[in-house]
């Protein structure tokens, strides 16, 4: 920065004015191409040199090893207490030294009397000249060892950040800058706080618009750029924020710039928590298939937040009912374990289940006799209630009297037929597909292929019973064990090679 400009004339009044070059002191013992040309240099006073019959006719300065000749209209009586100096001349090699021929000299006061001055002289909202003059001063600091004047330095960088952040906020595009202002600033060494608190204002800007997963996704990732420790800091997760949770709702910036450096990491770990809880809000809002994997994220990103996942799964359940009959069985399942086991809510899940059964009774066909007898299924197995069951398959009855597969259903389930009737067997045990919780193997049938299923059970079934109707085929596994019969049914649409298991369970022999 070229504190004071200093212009020298030529040897006559009508020569063209010459611009001297405003030179760092060791620069020039490096570059050649200053050699013969106008230079300024803004250094400490080593020592003036003195003369016998000449007087003090040379000046030493701090930073070069050269001397700067004086002419005599420079030379000073007595040595100058003043500790500065900005000094112009032409850089003069004669031989294999180097000399600078002085053509001007302006004495300076202390470098901290000068910064200060500097400062005070500036319109209140000049950033850049604050900056600039921050700058100059860290670096006559780093150069003499000057702490104090460093310490100004720093404070004049702040400054400089704050009023220059003060000013975007009226850009299109402000939480972009202030972010791009706290790294800059970060990598000037302006003082943790103020970088971080004005990336905490920028962050916080950003996730009040963040709309999309996507948008979500990259600024989490610039958030661990930023903050890296925030994603892993259990102890921060942990800790009570106490008022100054209050206090960072108000105004994150203020916050986060006063608190105490104990509290800035949990402030960064809540950052980055509430960015967390958006996007898998996000995510469950949109594609309810993916809702078990998402409050699986919640418990392992954030565990320190537990009313998130009783949150995740509430969404998850208001979603799935905004099309109820669109459901699939695996999806109602994966919601209603949701709400039984993670809620702790198996009344919600019942409940559910309940709704949506409904919905897919009130759209069974009047001529179609499958549907009916696959609802039973789910009945018995999602609302432990054979009565409706029995209900369905009297309505699939009714509809295709003498069908296989509706008389292999009611068998299943201990009915004989007495006359035009269906009655259960007196022997018969009660219980019905649903009576227990399905085990580890059963949920691991569902939606298998024959060939998985035989993979996982080990042996061929007992028998095998294929039912056709009008637009699909049932294909039915039973596996007789010692104490019971495990029926595993396959759907697919005709044509399909890969039919899936659609129920599995158990009937006592």
């Amino acid at each position: 920065m070229a504190i004071v400009a200093i212009s020298a004339l030529g040897p006559s009044a009508s020569a063209q004015q010459e611009t001297a070059t405003a030179v760092e002191p060791a620069d020039l013992t490096r570059r050649e191409d200053l050699v013969g040309k106008l230079i300024v240099v803004d250094d400490r006073v080593r020592f003036f040199q003195n003369h016998p019959r000449v007087g003090y006719d040379e000046l030493y300065v701090k930073r070069t090893p050269l001397a700067f000749r004086l002419p005599a209209a420079l030379r000073p009586e007595s040595p100058p207490r003043n500790p500065a100096v900005i000094v112009q001349g032409r850089l003069t090699r004669e031989g294999t030294r180097l000399y600078v021929d002085a053509t001007a000299l302006s004495l300076q006061p202390s470098d901290q009397e000068r910064f200060d001055k500097g400062i005070a002289a500036l319109p209140a909202r000049d950033f850049e000249q604050r900056r600039e003059w921050a700058r100059w001063a860290s670096k006559r600091a780093r150069d003499f060892g000057d702490e104090s004047l460093g310490l100004r330095a720093k404070a004049a960088e702040t400054e400089a950040l704050r009023i220059e952040a003060e000013a975007k906020r009226v850009t299109v595009d402000a939480p972009r800058e202030w972010l791009s202002l706290a790294q800059q600033g970060r990598k000037r060494g302006v003082a943790e706080a103020d970088t971080s608190a004005l990336a905490h204002r920028a962050f916080r800007t950003l996730l009040a618009s963040a709309a999309t997963p996507t948008a979500l996704e990259g600024l989490k990732s610039e958030i661990e750029a930023y903050f890296p420790a925030a994603a892993a800091d259990s102890a921060a997760a942990e800790a009570d924020l106490g008022s100054w949770a209050e206090k960072y709702d108000q105004d994150p910036a203020a916050a986060y710039r006063t608190a105490p450096a104990e509290v800035r990491k949990p402030l960064d770990r809540r950052l980055w928590a509430d960015v967390v809880q958006r996007l898998l809000e996000l995510q469950v809002s949109q594609d309810v298939q993916s809702s078990l994997k998402v409050v699986d994220e919640a418990a392992r990103l954030v565990p320190d937040r537990p009313q998130l996942a009783v949150k995740l799964i509430d969404q998850a359940q208001s979603q799935a009912r905004k099309d109820l009959t669109a459901l699939r069985l695996a999806q109602v399942e994966a919601i209603g374990g949701l709400l039984s086991d993670r809620a702790k809510n198996p009344g919600a899940a019942a409940e559910l289940y309940r709704d949506w059964l409904k919905s897919q009774r009130d759209h069974l066909s009047d001529t179609d006799a499958e549907g009916p007898v696959v609802l039973a299924g789910h009945y018995e197995k999602l609302l432990h209630d054979p009565e409706a069951g029995r209900q369905l398959l009297d309505r699939a009855w009714k509809i295709a009297p003498g069908s296989a597969m509706v008389t292999e259903a009611f068998k299943a389930r201990g009915y004989r037929r007495v006359g035009e009737d269906w009655v259960k067997d007196v022997e018969a045990p009660e219980a019905t597909a649903a009576a227990a919780p399905p085990t580890d193997v059963e949920q691991v049938l569902r939606n298998k292929t024959p060939a998985e299923v035989r993979a996982v059970m080990g042996v061929e079934p007992s028998s095998k019973t294929t039912v056709a109707t009008k637009s699909r085929v049932i294909l039915q596994w039973i596996y007789i064990e010692t104490r019971q019969k495990r029926y595993v049914n396959f759907i697919y649409v005709p044509g399909s090679s890969n039919p899936r298991v659609a129920s599995d369970f158990f009937l006592p022999l």
